[in-house]
């Protein structure tokens, strides 16, 4: 079985290990033969998978010389292709350098790439390519700023930097705000609404900032700042991107929407960024966004239990009526788990799919976050628990969360504990309750210690 989501490290090479042989003959380096990168800048391909978030640094076969990728300015690697995942959209470079038998050059070159989207690691918003997307086929055009500083709201004497990619918002804040409203940047949309009794909307952004601090949102009718969709405070952590979202609004009659960024109470040297703007008929938007309250904790993928967990699929219990029929069909590709359920079942516990690990719980006291998201082609209530493989009664949790036809369902449980050690831990998932033909895929699962 593979394991779920395996974390790929880096690979470290030193820049001046000499892996690459000359063709040539010679008693010694030589210092007047070691190449120039300037010289093989046509033997480089930079090839950007925007889809996952990966760039693939390709060098062309050269004789007798192989590259050294430096890669974010720290990680070497001296492969002919290398690659670098990068979580978070922006503008990133990699610098490569030559050797030969002889040394490495003493030039370097730099790449540049972009990478579009960030990827979050916990909810991440509504579909932004929906061609239900409000956003997607509007203009937005910005409109005047305000900015000001201090107690006595004074003019900071340098303004801000703002730039668009798209409906991608980048905005520099050179120096620091202390109040709500002093730090306005606000956006003019042609998206119109209209009120109806039946109809609600949902709205999603992704918000990354380079210092922490307390952002405001509000989407509001341009010609009375009273009248709005939302007007909400959002805490921003450095590097860590967020998304901001807000469910199920009653629908309201406001012509050309304004939507408001204020990013008053920051620090000197601020950098934001606003990217994939979802505003959606809630009926049209298949994705299920997390109850409101306490936050998703920040996975930490590299920190991630499951990934040595060594999970194996186990016979499980499939009886429809309580009674037995075979198995459902279970596929394991890429870290997707497939899940087969042909005939309905009625209660909890007819559709049990279990798999055993070689995970151990020593440390009771200890405190674990647990995830797993979740797609269904049918609406219904699963069971997750995560128990001692040879104590049923002792478990981390056991949970019901409703599923949503044709949505993502983020099965978040916080600061899990065991009652007892045990010496190998069971993941069950329960579909009891499930219509005919139903399929699920399990996209991701993380375990991990939990961090404040």
């Amino acid at each position: 079985m593979k394991k779920i989501f395996k974390y790929m490290g880096g690979v470290v090479l030193s820049v001046f290990a000499l892996t690459a042989c000359s063709p040539d003959d010679y008693a010694s380096p030589n210092g007047n033969n070691v190449p120039k990168a300037a010289d093989y800048a046509d033997n480089v391909e930079i090839n950007v998978v925007q889809d996952e978030n990966t760039a693939y640094f390709t060098f062309k076969a050269a004789n007798g010389v192989s590259p050294v990728w430096i890669i974010d300015g720290s990680q070497y690697s001296g492969d002919f292709t290398a690659k670098k995942y990068q979580r978070k959209a922006g503008d990133y470079s990699v610098d490569l350098m030559v050797k030969n038998a002889n040394g490495v050059s003493t030039d370097m070159l730099t790449f540049n790439y972009h990478i579009d989207k960030t990827r979050m690691n916990g909810f991440g918003g509504f579909d932004a390519e929906s061609s239900d997307n409000l956003f997607n086929g509007a203009t937005m055009t910005q409109a005047s700023y305000y900015y000001a500083t201090g107690g006595d709201w004074h003019d900071p004497g340098v303004p801000l930097a703002i730039s668009t990619r798209g409906q991608d918002i980048s905005v520099t804040i050179p120096v620091g705000t202390e109040q709500r409203w002093q730090c306005q940047v606000p956006f003019e949309t042609n998206i119109s609404t209209t009120a109806s009794d039946d109809v609600t909307y949902d709205f999603s952004c992704i918000l990354t900032s380079n210092k922490d601090f307390t952002a405001m949102v509000k989407f509001t009718n341009p010609n009375d700042d009273n009248d709005f969709y939302f007007a909400e405070e959002q805490d921003v952590k450095a590097g860590e991107p967020v998304c901001f979202y807000m469910t199920e609004m009653p629908s309201r009659n406001i012509e050309n929407l304004k939507l408001f960024f204020d990013f008053g109470g920051c620090p000197d040297a601020t950098e934001v960024s606003i990217e994939n703007l979802v505003f959606i008929e809630h009926s049209k938007n298949p994705i299920v966004a997390p109850e409101k309250g306490e936050p998703e904790p920040v996975w930490r993928e590299n920190e991630n239990l499951w990934d040595d967990a060594n999970p194996t699929l186990v016979p499980g219990y499939y009886a429809p009526g309580w009674s037995q029929i075979p198995d459902p069909t279970v596929t394991i590709d890429g870290g997707v788990i497939s899940i087969s359920l042909p005939q309905a079942t009625y209660e909890r516990w007819q559709a049990q799919v279990p798999f055993e690990t070689s995970l151990g719980i020593t440390d009771t006291t200890q405190e674990y976050d647990f995830l797993a998201v979740v797609e269904s082609n049918a609406s219904f209530k699963a069971m997750f628990k995560l128990t001692d493989a040879s104590d049923d009664n002792n478990f981390f949790f056991a949970k019901e969360q409703d599923l949503v036809a044709g949505g993502e369902t983020r099965v978040v449980v916080r600061q899990c504990t065991l009652g007892a050690p045990a010496e190998k831990m069971k993941l069950f998932f329960d579909f009891g309750g499930n219509p005919n033909n139903t399929e699920i895929k399990i996209t991701k699962i993380i375990l991990q210690t939990h961090k404040e």
